[in-house]
């Protein structure tokens, strides 16, 4: 130990000064094998020294640097080893350490570098460039820009097509109207027609509705109406049929259209237009009634008496019907019980003075 003690001293002591570092390089020789009485030392150089003062030689960059300290020393080499100087640096962050074309080393050669503490580097590649001239190295500004530099974002609004330049055109489909949307434009032209005081064409509209839309009921209220205040008895009674054929239910039109028979001495066809619809008329004493009155218009009394039984039953408070049901008893040949439904006819106090008349006249 004595002897490193004394060699580190003696380092310190001859230390050159920084232009003579720089050339250290140039001038460092092999020595001559050392006697076989030093090998001993040697190795414990070896042991010691080497990692210590090799950490020493390797700058921040990576480069060989001569160490601090050492001075020239003249020396015999038989294989001569020159290192040649490092490149200048590419940039700080892509840095290729120099080529070290380094001969093969012998034992002898690694302990006379022991000495000097420099040890061979395996060789790395040099990183080749386009371009004879080298870039400067970027200042730390140039560096901070270019890792934070954001790369170009393609718009998507710029990628699309341009937007058309003027008033945009657009284009109306139109809509298929429905049969009941028809039917209400004709009904409303009608309308506008009928308050201009011209019937006969409100009365066109209407029909013209009506072949839109049949089973409008409306617009077959409003035309019967027209049709019946123009007298036009036989198309009333047409559109009253074409509506019961779609809609038996309405027996408010099938009373009508019994009515009209009866005015044109259809009685029969009367009765088979009530009996159509007899069935959604039962609970109707107004309905039962005009039945068992065309019944007796057709002089089927007993027929008639069941009739007017159901509307009494509907309408017992109804004089009417009971100076009916008195009257089809008593053509029946059933007297007791005509004078019994006569009395009861005056008892509801409805009936006109014409009609008292006749059930007193019965009563007799």
């Amino acid at each position: 130990m004595s002897l490193i003690n004394d060699m580190l001293r003696n380092i310190e002591a001859k230390r050159p000064d920084d232009p003579a570092r720089q050339n250290l390089q140039r001038e460092i020789r092999s020595l001559p094998a050392a006697p076989s009485g030093a090998g001993r030392w040697l190795k414990l150089l070896l042991l010691i020294g080497v990692p210590v003062l090799g950490a020493a030689v390797l700058h921040a960059n990576g480069q060989l640097l001569p160490l601090l300290g050492l001075d020239t020393v003249q020396y015999v080499a038989p294989v001569p080893a020159v290192v040649p100087p490092p490149p200048p640096a590419l940039a700080p962050t892509a840095v290729a350490s120099p080529a070290v074309d380094a001969a093969p080393v012998a034992e002898s050669d690694l302990r006379l570098a022991s000495n000097l503490a420099i040890l061979p580097l395996p060789a790395e590649p040099v990183l080749a460039v386009p371009d004879p001239i080298v870039p400067l190295a970027p200042t730390p500004l140039a560096k901070a820009e270019a890792v934070t530099a954001p790369a170009p974002v393609s718009s998507p609004v710029a990628a699309s097509p341009a937007a058309p330049v003027g008033p945009v055109k657009i284009e109306k489909s139109p809509v298929l109207a429905t049969p009941r949307d028809r039917a209400d434009a004709e009904y409303r032209k009608a309308e506008n027609a009928l308050a201009a005081g011209r019937s006969a064409e409100a009365v066109d509209g209407l029909k013209a509705a009506l072949k839109q839309d049949p089973g409008y009921v409306q617009v077959r209220q409003m035309l019967l109406r027209q049709l019946l205040e123009m007298r036009k008895i036989e198309e009333a009674m047409t559109v009253l049929q074409d509506g019961l054929e779609l809609q038996p239910a309405q027996i408010g039109w099938a009373m009508s259209l019994a009515r009209l028979q009866l005015e044109q001495h259809d009685v029969a066809a009367a009765d088979r237009t009530l009996a159509k619809s007899q069935v959604y008329a039962e609970a109707s004493a107004d309905y039962a009634a005009f039945q068992g009155h065309v019944k007796s218009r057709l002089g089927v009394n007993r027929q008639a008496v069941t009739h007017y039984q159901r509307a009494t039953r509907l309408a017992p408070n109804e004089g009417r019907w009971w100076l009916g049901l008195g009257l089809a008893l008593e053509a029946d040949g059933r007297i007791t019980e005509a004078k019994e439904a006569m009395r009861r006819s005056i008892a509801t106090a409805t009936l006109s003075v014409e009609l008292s008349a006749v059930a007193e006249q019965h009563l007799r």
